[in-house]
Order: C-alpha cells, then structure tokens, then sequence
C-alpha cells in the first residue's frame, strides 16, 4: 500500500503537486456537463436558452478550476472590465471583415448572388441588432468551451499549437452532425477554430475571440442572408441569398464555410494574425493572469 500511494500521486499530480493536465481536462469537461444539464433545466427549452446554458456550464467549470490554481476568475478571458467591450468590438469588425472577404470573392467568382424578397431597410436594421444579440449567445458560449479553459490548460503544458490544433479538431467535431455538412465543411470549421486560437492566444481576451466569432457568423448569416454551418436561424428581409456553381465554390445548403474561397480566406487570416503587431494583450487581459499568451513572431 505504500508504495501505492506514491505511484497514484504521480499519476495525478506534477512534482510541483498541481493536477496534471488531462485530470483537469476531466474535471472541467465533467463539471461544465453536470452545470450546463441543472442550467437548462432552469431555463426554458430553447436554441438560445440551451446555448446560455452552455455558457453558464463551461465559464463556471473554467472559472472554479482557475480559482483552485489560486488564479482570479479573469484569466478565463472574460474578465469584467471596460477594457472587454472595445475589444470585443474589434473582434466583431475582424469576424466581420474576414466573412466579407469570404462573401466579396464568391460574388467574384459567381458562387452568390441575391433575390430580392419582401421587406424594409429599417426592418432590416433593426433585425440587424436582433441577429447581432441572438448570436452572441452561441458565440460565447463556444468560445468559453473551447478557447476558455481548455485551450488555455493544453497550451501552458503543451504548447499553443498543441492547445490551437486539439481544440480546433474538437471545433469541427462539434459540427459534425449539422445538416448539409460537407467535407470542405469540416476543414473549414476547423481551420476556423485555428483562427479563433491564434486570435485569443494573441490577446489573452475571449471578448476578442467572441467577437470574431460573432462577426462570421453574423455576416454570414445576416448581413448575406446565407447558412451558417448549414443552420438557417436568421432571415434578413430585403434580399435572400443565394448559392451558385458547385458547391466547392458557393458552399451550396452548408453555407460559405463550405466553400474553398472560404479556406483561402481563413489561411490568409491565421498567418495575418500571427504576423501582425496590433494583436497584443491589453493591461486589462494581462492583469487577469492569462495561463499564456503568445507572443507574435519576428
């Protein structure tokens, strides 16, 4: 038995006496299901209701085991701080961008186009704010799932990359069963999540990336009026969009991630955010105590 008990300790713990990785890992994944289930028992069954249980699931998880490292709540990215709202503004203006790049060259090169539908332009701003509010739920909530704890656990033992190339399969993986989904579907949505990593990993903030998020999927699918990931929930009035060619070029029912164009776009994202300087952790992110951040590359 004593000499049991030794072994047991190495299996669970560094020489520093830290849970290792994957027991935290474990511990996270096992806490954000038992408090997203007991969320959304609470909350109204719903598309949002059930993402906002999510969130609730997986910022508790994160948080509680960042507080067990003697870290305050704030690494987790989310930290409470004025600082958070600009950023989480310019992640929606880089999400944004990069989904209009998408959208610029598949009009370019006839995979979209649009027919005109019923409706006016005030309606349509005014459901602009709606979408932008209805999709920040999912967002976030993917983000603190993903770029939240996990990455930040498998980074600071691993390495980024590791940390972006785990959770940006696991991304994908998520995906998985939505409707339409195509080959080129899943590559993008990984390739994605490999933007979203670069993106928090560069700033230390998962407003920054939660931003980014939104905007994708908001200029998708609002501003464009195309699926998301294959999901119809939003229904701009004015126009619709509409896919044209083969669906390596328009996306086809999956959307734009489910076009080549869209690949090349996120490709030339990554290596844009990895070389750029105005990626940098603010004061605000760095006073949270980030587990890492990653410094940008000469």
């Amino acid at each position: 038995m004593g000499q049991v008990v030794p072994i047991l300790n190495r299996l669970l713990r560094t020489d520093g006496g830290r849970l290792r990785c994957g027991w935290r890992l474990i511990l996270f994944a096992l806490i954000m299901v038992a408090v997203t289930a007991v969320t959304a028992v609470v909350f109204p069954a719903g598309f949002i209701t059930a993402q906002a249980a999510l969130l609730v699931g997986a910022v508790f998880s994160g948080v509680l085991l960042l507080r067990l490292d003697g870290r305050p709540a704030g690494a987790l990215g989310f930290y409470i701080k004025r600082a958070g709202i600009s950023e989480a503004f310019l992640g929606l203006g880089l999400g944004t961008a990069i989904a209009f790049a998408v959208v610029a060259l598949m009009v370019a090169a006839g995979g979209l186009s649009w027919i005109a539908q019923d409706g006016s332009m005030f309606a349509w701003f005014v459901g602009s704010l709606g979408a932008l509010i209805f999709l920040a739920v999912p967002a976030a909530a993917e983000e603190a799932l993903l770029r939240g704890y996990p990455l930040q656990a498998i980074a600071e033992v691993w390495g980024p990359w590791a940390a972006i190339l785990v959770t940006s399969v696991i991304f994908g993986g998520l995906h998985l069963f939505n409707p339409n989904l195509t080959f080129l579907g899943t590559v993008n949505i990984t390739v994605a999540g490999i933007f979203l990593g670069v993106v928090y990993l560069r700033t230390g903030s998962l407003w920054w990336a939660t931003g980014a998020h939104l905007g994708w999927n908001w200029m998708h699918g609002y501003i464009a009026d195309v699926p998301v990931s294959g999901l119809e929930l939003l229904d701009a009035p004015v126009y619709d969009g509409v896919p044209l060619g083969p669906e390596w070029l328009g996306g086809g029912a999956f959307g734009p991630e489910g076009s080549l164009l869209a690949t090349v776009v996120l490709i030339v994202a990554v290596v844009i955010c990895l070389r750029t300087s105005a990626l940098v952790p603010s004061d605000a992110a760095m006073e949270a105590q980030p587990l890492v951040v990653m410094v940008r590359n000469s």
